[in-house]
């Protein structure tokens, strides 16, 4: 068995992957389930509560108050690559910080999309350990997402300045390269972070539904992972496809009230 209390989701705003970039992820139906909807309905516990298109914007404190009694929150200072407003090299950090001094359940601060060409041309990792410094004096950690592709170099001075990372693998058909590619992530790290994997139920990079023999093969790989000590835990992507009728998203369902404890 896993610990439920290492799985989270990715929590976005209703809508906004079907939103995005004018439907490129070719989502089927109509989503309307928010962040902790999506808990509730799949048996996660905690949010990554993430700005996906700009969205949500500062200040945070309405949508903090209604994940308040949520375990644990990690809330991002840097959204998806569709989050325009932070091309300029701005990002919510103060905000964050602020809202988690009113809301003790709020534990950290994540970047989306980061080690992306388009973001280290803006951010140098300086800049990035200035942001973990301010976080780290308020109490919260710093997480990033790196994809397969970016297990690269030029990430590491990055990766260096992050307590925690989150590894996701972009096309389902590179899932049986999970092991090979995070033992390459961890000789990339040089400090003791600890490593979530990102559960993909949607084959976002292929733009189609993930293929259920994939969607099993990835929660057995994932869990004994855990099992094994390689990795802390789980994110789950996402309330945007927990309520658009996908058989991947009722299986993880039940593989989680069978799978954690």
């Amino acid at each position: 068995m896993i610990k439920k209390s290492e799985l989270w989701i990715w929590g976005q705003d209703a809508g906004s992957q079907h939103e995005a970039a004018d439907g490129v992820f070719k989502l089927p139906g109509i989503n309307k389930m928010e962040p902790k909807e999506g808990c509730e309905y799949l048996g996660i516990p905690n949010i990554c509560r993430v700005g996906m298109s700009g969205k949500p914007e500062p200040p945070f404190d309405s949508e903090a108050e209604i994940i308040k009694d949520t375990p644990k929150v990690v809330w991002s200072i840097i959204g998806d690559n569709g989050s325009i407003r932070n091309d300029d090299g701005s990002d919510d950090t103060d905000a964050v910080i602020d809202v988690a001094k009113k809301y003790p359940n709020i534990v950290g601060a994540i970047m989306d999309d980061f080690l992306s060409e388009k973001r280290r041309a803006v951010y140098s990792p300086e800049i990035i350990g200035d942001r973990a410094e301010k976080l780290h004096n308020a109490g919260l950690k710093l997480w990033t997402v790196i994809y397969e592709n970016e297990l690269i170099e030029t990430s590491e001075p990055y990766l260096d300045k992050c307590d925690v990372i989150t590894f996701w693998t972009w096309y389902s058909e590179l899932l049986t390269d999970v092991e090979k590619n995070l033992a390459k992530l961890k000789s990339m790290l040089h400090k003791n972070q600890k490593v979530y994997l990102g559960c993909y139920m949607w084959d976002y990079g292929n733009s189609c539904p993930m293929p259920m023999d994939r969607m099993k093969y990835q929660l057995e790989l994932y869990k004994k992972l855990i099992e094994a000590g390689e990795v802390e835990g789980i994110i789950f992507c996402s309330n945007c496809i927990a309520d658009i009728g996908l058989d991947t998203v009722e299986y993880t369902k039940q593989w989680i009230a069978e799978n954690a404890e």
